[in-house]
């Protein structure tokens, strides 16, 4: 229902003859102002545009589906070599542009991805990689290894959250190197502010990384037995979120029923187009061998992860005595026995460590061990 309501004149801005039109560049506006900068992106947005330029900066909307063909080989073909505006509004093109800027000024290029949580932020990164290594990669396998690196780090780094089902809980630089020859080389991703506090506690909606949940459901049976893993809903740094998998229905269908949530049965897996803790665990899998962890190497992280989620089941209790402090409740020895096995530490000196610390001075050294 419209509504008639008087405005001051400052607050009001001339608009498009038609509100239906559209263009690729913001710029391109006949009157530009933040109405009309909007309305242009939702009329594209709704035509399954959802690039739209301003200049050279490229304005993405999540459409929070798959656009078939967006993406393709053939797009990326499409767009090799391609000065900006000659072709529709893409990130292949931005990619493009400081491709060939790098190449022609001979100085380092930055490409910054921002937005709110659930932009598309992680996706249209991944998109970056993907064209630079198929379009500029030198043949070798580093050009894999460049694209494998970032869902293994969205697996230690993202998490379903409220609005957004996978999360980047981290801020990451990624870096592409090139040879004299302008042919990708290597690359090196810095990583910071990771959401630690996550790793404790999740709102009820919410889930801790993927990693525990993807070890969880698509570990082997030899390896579960391994780690000593179990349903999600008996480990507390898992049961206090949400203890769901995303997966298929074929997927969830190979999953036992003994791994999956109790407290879930009736409302089944989560769905996503994009996440399967079962296949990406897999998924996973292959990427650590392509970027060149071996077995060992993979078992160790393995054990780390499930170290990690065992530490939380451990419970204190206080000793009562006057000086206070705590110790390790007796039901807790075994998950003390499965923590100290998987981390390669010393049963006892795990205990200690637990429940003293070292004290610092200010002028430097061990002052000495506090109960806790």
């Amino acid at each position: 229902m419209l509504q008639t309501f008087l405005a001051p004149m400052n607050h009001v801005f001339p608009a498009e003859d038609d509100v239906n039109k559209y263009v690729d560049d913001n710029c391109s506006l006949m009157y530009l102002n933040e109405a009309t900068l909007l309305n242009n992106v939702k009329v594209r947005y709704n035509k399954d545009l959802i690039y739209t330029y301003v200049a050279n900066i490229l304005i993405a909307v999540n459409p929070y589906y798959d656009i078939p063909k967006l993406y393709s080989p053939e797009a990326i073909k499409s767009y090799h070599g391609k000065s900006l505006g000659t072709l529709p509004p893409h990130v292949y093109a931005i990619a493009d542009k400081a491709y060939r800027d790098m190449k022609v000024l001979k100085i380092s290029q930055s490409i910054i991805v921002s937005g709110e949580s659930g932009a598309g932020k992680t996706e249209n990164t991944k998109f970056v990689l993907r064209y630079l290594t198929t379009t500029y990669g030198s043949g070798q396998d580093i050009d894999e290894r460049i694209v494998e690196a970032n869902p293994l780090l969205e697996a230690f780094g993202n998490a379903k959250t409220v609005r957004n089902n996978n999360s980047s809980r981290f801020g990451k630089f990624v870096e592409i190197h090139f040879n004299e020859k302008n042919a990708v080389v290597g690359g090196f991703v810095s990583h910071y502010l990771l959401e630690k506090s996550r790793i404790c506690m999740q709102s009820n909606d919410e889930r801790n990384y993927h990693i525990f949940y993807r070890l969880c459901a698509g570990a082997s049976e030899d390896l579960k037995k391994k780690l000593h893993l179990d349903s999600p809903d008996n480990f507390r740094y898992l049961n206090r979120g949400c203890t769901r998998y995303f997966a298929s229905k074929e997927s969830d269908e190979q999953i036992l029923q003994s791994r999956k949530s109790s407290k879930h049965l009736k409302e089944g897996a989560l769905k996503d187009p994009l996440l399967d803790d079962q296949g990406d665990f897999n998924r996973m899998c292959v990427a650590m061998k392509k970027i060149g962890l071996n077995d060992t190497e993979k078992l160790d992280l393995f054990r780390v992860v499930a170290g990690v989620l065992h530490l939380g089941n451990i419970d204190f209790e206080e000793t009562g005595s006057s000086s206070g402090g705590c110790v390790l409740k007796n039901q807790s020895n075994q998950t003390l026995e499965y923590c100290a096995d998987l981390l390669g530490l010393d049963q006892d000196d795990l205990r200690v460590s637990l429940t003293t610390r070292v004290m610092l001075t200010t002028a430097g050294g061990a002052k000495g061990t506090v109960i806790k």
